[in-house]
């Protein structure tokens, strides 16, 4: 198998939904060592193509081959072997790194799964860990960042050398110079390579360049072409993608010129310190991992002894065995040792005053504490030193049911429910009317998607949301959090597999 795909007039739907066609007689070809990019707005298909070359389903009519064979006729664990799979929401599991890397290929070596992460623009950040490729990452990769995720799952996919490589939105938590990075080693490993991306800087390599909407094929060729035909589709992407990081350009040189002179008032001040606070840090890092240690030990005793006290007819059941309670007790120890041993040693040095009505921004590379700001205000921990004050008062002060009921948040990977849109978005919330919902859904851009399903608002979405793209998973989540009208609005890449257009 070299990777030579062809899709030919599929037609296709899903089985929850058959009335609503998501592909209609499409055609694309993804050549060997090319990269093939898949542009379009939300729902118009481009990730069911990837579901239906992994053949999670099958389609209505039409066929898709690679090295013309049609895939129906590949062995389907040999056919998954051969393509890598880097999806919108990154999964990992509760073990290492190094283990999470390797599920993509059981007898990798340490140098191989090294030269994974490196591709992938891991190996740097994994090596500032303190326990590097060993670290556990905790149930669904929650002690790292969503770019630190990405990356993790990239590596994952590079490690067993695909023949095809499926990128879906691969990069949309990677700062510019992670996703640099990336796009380079991509760009030398010389495989068929399928990407679905919003990002200019994504696609404009690509080989060949499909725009979808509406599950039809609508404009095709490579960048230099499409940006020429002035309206066409392709084009109004691009222009609007181009406006909008004027826009942030613009609005970044304002802020820069307006705090410069400030800053430099306060770097010799600052400077003073310096010294003092790293003397500090290093003390602080030693005797968190210390405690961490200790408290590791006891939270396990206690366990253990809770254990020891259930009746017998508690490990009758197949999820009470003693291998699933040791295992419970290994990983949930070493996931407790993540989260309170120096790894909880990131300090926010700086004080930040967020005013009313104010929108504020949170930038940095990946991993730099974005994420984990949220984290402290929605009070998942509390931090070491400081405090955070809302309206004057320290939120350790406040009841804690209160304080998230202010705080409305949609995350960097939305959840969902296997309920219908209309409960999804009315989810927590009581005695919601039909028509708010529908406000709700208008604010997020999404009930125009919505109007067009058979059974409208009472779609079912499927579990985690499986029937939906990106893109209307995160709209939908949006909703949900509109519709509460919360007093501060916290949005972690909330936006992030949306189309410009959605973005807006």
């Amino acid at each position: 198998m070299n990777g030579d795909i062809q899709f030919d007039n599929i037609n296709f739907a899903y089985p929850a939904r058959p009335d609503v066609l998501v592909l209609r007689n499409l055609t694309l070809t993804a050549r060997p060592g090319e990269i093939t990019a898949l542009v379009g707005s939300n729902g118009s298909g481009k990730s069911t193509c990837f579901s239906l070359l992994l053949r999670f389903y099958e389609p209505l009519s039409g066929g898709i081959t690679i090295n013309d064979r049609s895939i129906t006729d590949y062995n389907l664990k040999q056919l998954r072997q051969k393509i890598g799979v880097v999806s919108q929401e990154p999964i990992l599991f509760a073990t290492s790194i190094y283990e999470n890397i390797r599920f993509g290929k059981e007898n990798a070596t340490r140098i191989e799964i090294e030269e994974a992460a490196r591709q992938a623009n891991a190996h740097d950040f994994i090596m500032k860990l303190p326990n590097k490729y060993d670290t556990v990452v905790g149930e669904h990769g929650v002690l790292l960042s969503g770019g630190e995720k990405q990356r993790v799952c990239l590596a994952r996919a590079l490690v067993k050398q695909p023949v095809v490589l499926l990128l879906d939105e691969a990069t949309s938590a990677l700062d510019k110079a992670s996703e640099k990075v990336v796009q380079e080693a991509l760009d030398r490993a010389c495989r068929t390579t399928i990407v679905i991306a919003h990002r200019f800087a994504t696609i404009q390599n690509a080989h060949q360049i499909y725009v979808l909407h509406n599950g039809c094929v609508i404009e095709q060729g490579t960048h230099e072409i499409l940006i020429s035909k002035e309206r066409s589709q392709y084009w109004k992407i691009m222009k609007e993608q181009q406006r909008e990081q004027l826009e942030n350009d613009i609005e970044e040189a304002a802020t820069l010129t307006q705090y410069e002179d400030d800053d430099q008032k306060q770097t010799s001040e600052r400077s003073r310190h310096y010294s003092h606070n790293e003397l500090d840090d290093g003390n602080k890092y030693t005797a968190f991992a210390v405690s961490g240690s200790k408290l590791t030990e006891r939270i396990c005793s206690k366990a253990f002894a809770h254990y020891l006290r259930q009746e017998m007819a508690f490990f009758d059941l197949v999820e009470n065995s003693s291998g699933a309670i040791c295992n419970r007790l290994s990983s949930n120890a070493l996931a407790i040792q993540q989260m309170v041993g120096s790894r909880l040693g990131i300090v926010f040095e700086s004080i930040a005053m967020f005013g009313v009505g104010q929108r504020v921004a949170l930038i940095g590379a990946s991993g730099c504490g974005k994420s984990t700001v949220i984290q402290l205000l929605e009070r998942f921990y509390d931090p070491m030193q400081g405090r955070i004050s809302l309206d004057g008062v320290d939120i350790r002060e406040l009841n804690m049911q209160w304080l998230r009921s202010c705080l409305g948040l949609v995350s960097q990977e939305p959840v969902l429910f296997d309920l219908t849109i209309a409960e999804n978005i009315a989810y927590g919330i009581e005695n919601t009317s039909i028509e708010d919902i529908i406000d709700a859904a208008i604010k997020a851009n999404i009930h125009d998607f919505i109007q067009q399903l058979p059974q409208g608002y009472e779609t079912k979405v499927g579990m985690k949301g499986s029937h939906l793209s990106g893109g209307e998973k995160q709209r939908i989540a949006l909703a949900r959090v509109l519709l509460r009208r919360p007093t501060i609005l916290l949005l972690d890449e909330a936006t992030s597999a949306m189309d410009s257009y959605n973005e807006q």
